[in-house]
């Protein structure tokens, strides 16, 4: 190894891991709470996600080099930007959970940055609770009801995030949470950040003051062109069918840095048809 690789290191195994990293913690332990093993096979997993989330920082800070060639790697260059703070799976008799949380570094912005990583962690920790409360109701019913606990066939519990746009400009991440029992629930939060303002943007921002009409426009054309293009699928109409966008619709930018604006399942269309996006082109 070179002499600059012995030092980044050395500093490395120095580092106490950061207190940020805490909520990815408590989000394992609560569930692995039950038995002396599981809780240390997560405090190994938060252990490893830590240290190789530390070293990678520090690497970036201590040596010019290799902070050059991230940002010349794609994929090394957003997690520079949207970095994954832990990943972990938990396996019980009442839950199958699979996590991959994200955390945002923003160097000249801190207030944005520790205001959204903390509305990240602060909805991650509430989703798993009420997902891990509804799994065990679920199995006691179940097993309340007469079935075999052997039987019970676990929730899964997904959380994952996708970056869609990151460019000089802008910086658009979506998290997603997918609860499966029966059938598949999915959350959406959307982060759209204009990186030389230094803060979140709304469709209004980018749209003008007409963003609503120019929005449902381009649903309604979408709607109507998907229908045309499968017959076989059918738009909710009528009352029931879209309206209007809401006043804090969630969207992201893609990779052309136009919006794309989303709905969850069953909410403009039949739950067959999955989540339904459209883009707007200014």
């Amino acid at each position: 190894m070179s002499d600059s690789w012995q030092r980044a290191r050395g500093r490395y195994e120095e580092i106490v891991p950061p207190p940020q990293l805490s909520f990815t913690v408590d989000a394992a332990l609560r569930a692995g709470e039950r038995t002396r093993t599981r809780r240390q096979r997560m405090h190994r997993a938060w252990a490893t996600a830590a240290a190789c989330c530390a070293c990678f920082l520090l690497l970036i800070n201590v040596s010019p080099t290799f902070a050059q060639a991230v940002s010349a790697v794609p994929v090394l260059g957003q997690i520079a930007r949207i970095f994954t703070v832990a990943e972990y799976s938990i396996e019980d008799s009442e839950h199958l959970i699979d996590v991959r949380l994200p955390a945002l570094e923003l160097p000249n912005s801190t207030d944005l940055q520790q205001r959204i990583n903390t509305e990240i962690r602060t909805r991650i920790d509430q989703v798993l609770q009420q997902a891990e409360d509804r799994a065990r109701e679920t199995r006691d019913a179940f097993v309340a009801t007469g079935g075999d606990p052997a039987d019970f066939t676990p929730i899964i519990i997904s959380v994952n995030y996708e970056i869609k746009c990151q460019n000089s400009q802008y910086l658009s991440f979506v998290l997603t949470k997918t609860e499966t029992l029966a059938s598949a629930y999915t959350e959406t939060y959307t982060y759209n950040i204009d990186l030389t303002a230094g803060r979140e943007i709304t469709l209004r921002d980018i749209l003008g003051p007409d963003y609503k009409e120019i929005a449902n426009a381009a649903v309604l054309a979408g709607i109507a062109a998907n229908e045309a293009a499968n017959p076989e699928e059918e738009y909710f109409h009528g009352e029931s069918g879209f309206q209007s966008i809401a006043d804090d619709q969630a969207f992201y930018l893609n990779q052309a840095g136009n919006p794309v604006v989303l709905f969850d399942k069953y909410e403009i269309a039949p739950g067959y048809m999955g989540a339904q996006e459209f883009e707007i082109v200014p």
